[in-house]
């Protein structure tokens, strides 16, 4: 007896047909994005966390740490997150023009941090995270990145200029060897909301500064900055402060959200005073 068509049964045939194509076109991977790819993983040395990423198979679909936009097939994200990878950044990742995210934390990445790694090569490149590895050097002036972390490297010298003109929503350059100003950062209407500048040698004065509005996580500890902390410091939402071990002088301000750490956040200052720590004389 043949086969008799229900309205329901073309529906389901629609609904598994255009799952399908959908499926086979997301799977669609850009050639020269595809090609970039196997250039990076030859360049991290092939470990076997990238075992996925064949030649005969869909970057976008089956590749791990691989996400591509729906409609073009670009790559626009990028993860090998602790695979051990002993290299230097490939300059295959500058192919990847279409990236808005890049993540090779803590791995043993090595060298320079390049300047290909922002504009004008990565334009659309809003969150990157090269925290944890063994990079050197200058931070160069293209990284004016949104998300930024970079801690936990061997960084050294200033920050570059560019950076005071830059839109940053979190900055983490801690546990480095970086110094000079980085005052610059700062700003009322900024859109910066974490700063992570612990473990470094900046050296600039915290009384000149504005704090931005939204902002509610700052670490500047074991550094050499001096000067007050700014009284508007009563007036944000902090979910982290730590300004111990500078050089920083003056009352504390006070309200429940400065009032929630501990002596430990503030403590071996040249002068700090005032709840948690000794009163003021």
């Amino acid at each position: 007896m043949p086969y008799a068509l229900t309205p329901s049964s073309i529906l389901s045939s629609l609904h598994l047909f255009s799952s399908a194509a959908f499926l086979a076109f997301a799977a669609a991977c850009d050639g020269h994005d595809k090609a970039a790819l196997i250039e990076i993983k030859a360049a991290f040395g092939n470990p076997a966390g990238l075992s996925s990423w064949t030649s005969g198979s869909p970057c976008c679909s089956a590749w791990s740490g691989v996400e591509c936009d729906s409609t073009t097939g670009r790559v626009t994200s990028l993860t090998v997150f602790a695979l051990n990878v002993s290299a230097s950044v490939p300059p295959a990742i500058a192919n990847l023009s279409a990236l808005q995210s890049l993540n090779l934390a803590y791995n043993r990445l090595y060298g320079p941090l390049p300047a290909f790694l922002g504009p004008p090569h990565l334009p659309d490149l809003s969150f990157l995270r090269l925290d944890g590895n063994r990079l050197s050097g200058r931070i160069p002036a293209t990284l004016t990145v949104f998300d930024l972390s970079l801690v936990g490297n061997r960084l050294s010298g200033p920050l570059p200029p560019s950076f005071a003109g830059a839109t940053f929503g979190d900055v983490d350059l801690g546990d480095n060897r970086l110094t000079g100003d980085a005052s610059f950062l700062f700003g009322h209407k900024k859109k910066l909301n974490a700063l992570n500048l612990e473990r470094n040698r900046f050296e600039f004065d915290l009384s000149r500064v504005q704090l931005p509005k939204v902002m509610d996580i700052l670490k500047i500890a074991h550094n050499m900055i001096y000067g007050r902390i700014p009284a508007e410091a009563a007036h944000r939402k902090w979910l982290q402060f730590d300004v111990s071990y500078n050089r920083l002088c003056g009352p504390i301000p006070q309200s429940k959200y400065i009032q929630q750490f501990g002596a430990s956040h503030f403590d071996h200052n040249k002068c700090l005073c005032g709840p948690p720590l000794a009163p003021c004389s």
